[in-house]
């Protein structure tokens, strides 16, 4: 498979090497700390019982029950989410790999550094689960029965594991980034040779490389939003038992949480699956009606994000726990939408130029002489020859 991907390139096959066994080692230390979260939210949720005998009829300050509960429960989504970018970076390296494309690799370097700072990130997050309050509280009470000797798991029992993840993604990254360089200067003289030096036909096929390569970000960053957002209603639909004999109603009644899954389920559907395929099937065949549904149900998709960051802003407390992130992947989806309509626009604009066969020619595919080729400058033509 290696071999495959790699071909002759000693670099490429050192990069596909490293970037599995970042994979590896990266999920087996999440999952591990995936683990004792799990652990520690059954631990949380035994312990809210005997909190609320203690306190009784004092007056309390910070989050309530529902809340607590809610907090250490979502952030089980992001160790997932970790997991799962782990996984993707490895894949976008082989399709890096199979296409030759030195635009993806430096994204996945740029994605790297910012796993870097997410699992930093993670440390915060798990620390800010049960946080200290002057005066009586729920989180302050959890704390004290964490440190009896009876409970066998101490509070935040992964730290541990969350700082060597820091540690090891440091490391990964910048090995990453010394192989990526490499990579950029081999491709690039590679891509050179097959293309040529027509700089309208290399601007094009740049274009071209950068629109499939947000393609995917889009799909990852739209999907991990659904799985946080879904979550997030899951939960509030869920009545939990904080004791023996005290409980709390959920925030969402069965209907109202199917009515939000099913309309989210059905917009995200559209906008991580149906509409990048929708874009692929244009690009190749250099359909204008296609790019065209893709724009106009791009603009959807980003009005939608737009309503739901407005709900979060307006409605932290009920996404306690995800609300930042919930935030921030909503910012990145509609950054990354701005984007992606634009260099849709731009890709259609270079429809009957001649770029399919030169992507043809580049992939290895075409076995046909190129044809003529109008550039932007005016009508004349050039013919390319295969070596």
């Amino acid at each position: 498979m290696i071999s495959r991907l790699a071909g002759d390139s000693t670099w490429s096959r050192y990069s596909l090497v490293w970037s599995s066994i970042q994979a590896v080692v990266i999920v087996a230390l999440e999952a591990v700390i995936f683990r004792l979260h799990l652990t520690e939210v059954q631990n949380i949720q035994k312990a809210i019982g005997p909190a609320m005998i203690i306190l009784g009829q004092k007056t309390l300050v910070g989050p309530d029950a529902s809340l607590v509960v809610q907090t250490a429960r979502v952030l089980s989504v992001y160790h997932v989410l970790f997991i799962v970018a782990q996984i993707f970076q490895l894949i976008l390296l082989c399709d890096a790999m199979w296409n030759k494309n030195t635009i993806q690799i430096i994204a996945i370097v740029v994605f790297n550094c910012a796993m870097v700072g997410y699992a930093g990130v993670q440390v915060k997050q798990a620390s800010d689960i049960l946080v200290k309050t002057t005066g009586d509280s729920i989180p302050n009470t959890i704390l004290n029965l964490f440190e009896l000797p009876a409970n066998p798991t101490p509070y935040h029992a992964s730290k541990p594991y969350e700082i060597a993840v820091i540690a090891l993604m440091v490391f990964f990254a910048s090995g990453f980034a010394f192989i990526a360089y490499k990579l950029y200067k081999e491709f690039g003289w590679t891509i050179y040779k097959k293309i040529g030096a027509d700089l309208a036909m290399r601007d094009m096929y740049k274009v071209y490389q950068i629109f499939i390569m947000i393609l995917k970000f889009d799909v990852f960053f739209q999907l991990g939003f659904s799985a946080q957002f879904l979550y997030v209603v899951v939960l509030q639909s869920e009545p939990e038992k904080l004791g023996k004999s005290d409980s709390y109603s959920p925030s969402l009644t069965p209907e109202e949480a199917r009515n939000i899954l099913i309309v989210h389920l059905i917009l995200s559907t559209g906008a991580s699956i149906v509409l990048p395929i929708l874009a692929w099937w244009g690009l190749k065949r250099e359909s204008k009606w296609s790019i065209s549904f893709f724009i106009a149900g791009g603009l959807a998709a980003m009005v939608y994000d737009i309503m739901k960051l407005t709900q979060v802003y307006t409605d932290p407390t009920r996404f306690s726990g995800a609300s930042k992130f919930l935030t921030f992947f909503l910012i990145v989806n509609l950054i990354l939408g701005l984007v992606t309509l634009y260099l849709a626009w731009v890709c259609m604009r270079n429809f009957n130029n001649g770029l399919s066969a030169h992507i043809g020619k580049v992939s290895g595919t075409n076995i046909y002489p190129m044809e003529s080729v109008s550039t932007s400058n005016g009508p004349s033509a050039k013919r390319w020859s295969i070596e």
